[in-house]
């Protein structure tokens, strides 16, 4: 049975633990009550903090997780404020202009900016977490 990696991209600065893993383990369960595949969800908050983490090293695993994802979820409601989600939708779309590998973008939420590039980046946008576990489901697990 193939192994699916999801990554979990969003707003963790100014955020306590809780805050930034609340959507994170609702979209992890959706997804997990819906398929029968074997997933594996990144979550960075459960890896590494901003007091206590080594943010070079934190910056080179986020990228090696990313690049070896098969889904990178984005939560679009406090994207205005991460750079961080911002630099991690980039890094999705130049490894997907090397036609080696694809990886599907799903933004979850209503994005609380209007760039251009944020709307183009994403291979889907749900409303919900709900409606993003069914594409999840319904369409790349497969």
């Amino acid at each position: 049975m193939a192994k699916y990696k999801i990554f979990t991209s969003g707003k963790m600065s100014g955020l306590s633990y809780e805050e930034s893993m609340g959507w994170r383990r609702e979209v992890e369960k959706a997804v997990l009550n819906l398929t029968d595949k074997k997933v594996v969800f990144i979550h960075p908050p459960e890896y590494f903090g901003f007091e206590n983490s080594d943010l070079k090293l934190a910056r080179q695993w986020e990228i090696k997780q990313i690049a070896s994802s098969d889904i990178v979820l984005m939560y679009l409601p406090t994207i205005k404020d991460s750079i961080g989600t911002h630099i991690e939708l980039g890094i999705v779309e130049g490894i997907n202009r090397t036609k080696e590998k694809k990886i599907e973008i799903i933004g979850i939420g209503k994005p609380n900016t209007d760039h251009l590039w944020i709307e183009e980046g994403l291979s889907y946008r749900a409303d919900t977490i709900q409606n993003a576990a069914e594409i999840i489901n319904d369409f790349l697990l497969i």
